[in-house]
């Protein structure tokens, strides 16, 4: 049997490629720097990692619980079930870990596509761990390990426009028609609320408009109303499990409704993932599924990623049968005041919505890269320029559709006998 490709050329690499970069001072022994990427195997092989991985995590600041070794462990595990190969580059000044980032390699069509490990969503931050001391070279070292891949195409999600890991990526090989291509189409704004910046919850809650505060109370009058009404998250993986069924069964009623096609809503892998994920954590202290439940079932639920310092809303939904009572909204003030009262800021992720828009204080820019690392990958490019075309059609029918919605009111309205 002919050895399969991707994994020759992995193999081709030892197990481990290493490099380094020029010294940034006094290092007599070695050079400051020093990159390497180790090609995970078996499962063996990644857990040989945890105990480093997990002092590292500690020094990282504003880490996404994306990144966690749990989370990352399970990604792995999943990764190589179905034939992708797993590597982590990682940087080394003076012998002390200052970054890391794993990343699956899987075969679409003839390509080799990377991509930082996650849930099968492709929704979480692609950014790599990097020490709050590391400076910009650490983060250049970094991407010139994962670049180094043998892959044809790496796909790095959502990184904000003002970190260095964008201000490193400028210098690397984009598709050449990125320049002509409106940055609307590419550049998503991000929404968060910096609640450390808060003492108390009432010096927040101030900030919010005061339609939004009186909103909130009709609705949990109105919910209220209904039953018995209760907030809180799953302690117990068999809870965890049966909210989860829940959650992704009515979001992906929704996205049918909607005509929506998002892949991990019309399928159970993502659900699958967290499912596993309630089985490994300790569930007692982190709030992975928040509910809103009415007489013990839920009318609203969401999974979120919670790290020491960030509280990230990752899949919410609601019953639209409560709509009234809005307690998807409620879910969010019950999320939001749990991580005001356990010091963790709260990041609603990239993506406009109208909701993030009314509670965020501070609003950032995402960007999505897709690197070609070979001549082979210059293939992906009608691919990418075929999804810019169709984001931009949608986005002009999405405006053409809400022009006639408004004229269609505006001639009903001043039709003869329309109710005043």
């Amino acid at each position: 049997m002919a050895p399969d490709p991707l994994t020759s050329a992995l193999d081709s690499q030892a197990v481990m490629l290493s490099g380094s970069l020029a010294a940034t001072g006094h290092a007599p022994d070695s050079v400051a720097l020093h990159h390497e990427v180790r090609v995970i195997e078996d499962l063996a092989a990644f857990r040989a990692l945890r105990h480093e991985w997990d002092n590292f995590a500690a020094a990282v600041r504003d880490a996404s619980f994306s990144l966690a070794y749990p989370y990352c462990e399970l990604a792995v595990e999943l990764a190589l079930a179905r034939g992708a190969q797993v590597a982590v580059a990682m940087v080394h000044e003076r012998r002390e870990l200052r970054a890391l980032w794993p990343v699956a390699i899987a075969r679409r069509g003839l390509l080799r596509i990377a991509r930082p490990l996650g849930c099968g969503s492709d929704e979480e931050y692609g950014a790599p761990l990097v020490h709050a001391l590391a400076g910009s070279a650490v983060m250049g070292a970094i991407l010139q390990a994962v670049t180094g891949l043998r892959a044809d195409v790496l796909e790095i999600r959502f990184v904000r426009t003002d970190s260095a890991l964008q201000e490193a990526l400028a210098s690397c090989r984009h598709s050449w028609m990125l320049p002509f291509v409106p940055q609307r189409l590419h550049h998503l704004p991000g929404y968060a609320i910096r609640l450390r910046e808060f003492e108390r919850w009432d010096d927040f809650a101030a900030t919010l408009s005061k339609s939004l505060r009186a909103e909130l109370r009709g609705h949990l009058r109105r919910l209220n109303a209904k039953g018995q009404a209760e907030f809180g998250w799953c302690k117990s993986a068999d809870d965890a499990e049966a909210v989860l069924n829940w959650l992704f069964a009515t979001k992906r009623q929704w996205a049918i409704s909607r005509g929506v096609t998002t892949k991990y809503l019309l399928n159970d892998k993502v659900r699958d993932f967290f499912i596993a994920l309630a089985r490994r954590i300790d569930l007692a202290t982190t709030p992975l599924v928040t509910y809103v439940k009415l007489d013990g079932k839920p009318v609203a639920a969401s999974v979120n990623l919670v790290s020491p310092r960030v509280f990230e809303g990752f899949v919410l939904t609601y019953d639209e049968a409560f709509s009234e009572c809005s307690p998807g909204t409620l879910l969010q003030e019950f999320c939001v005041k749990w991580s005001h009262e356990n010091g963790r800021e709260f990041d609603f992720r990239p993506l406009f919505s109208a909701y993030k828009a009314r509670w965020a204080t501070h609003q950032t820019v995402h960007d999505t890269h897709t690197l070609f690392l070979s001549a082979r990958g210059r293939f992906m490019e009608c691919a990418l320029l075929t999804a810019y075309a169709a984001h931009a059609v949608h986005g002009v029918k999405k405006v053409i559709a809400k022009r006639i919605k408004a004229i269609w009111r505006k001639k009903n309205r001043s039709a003869p006998g329309h109710a005043r």
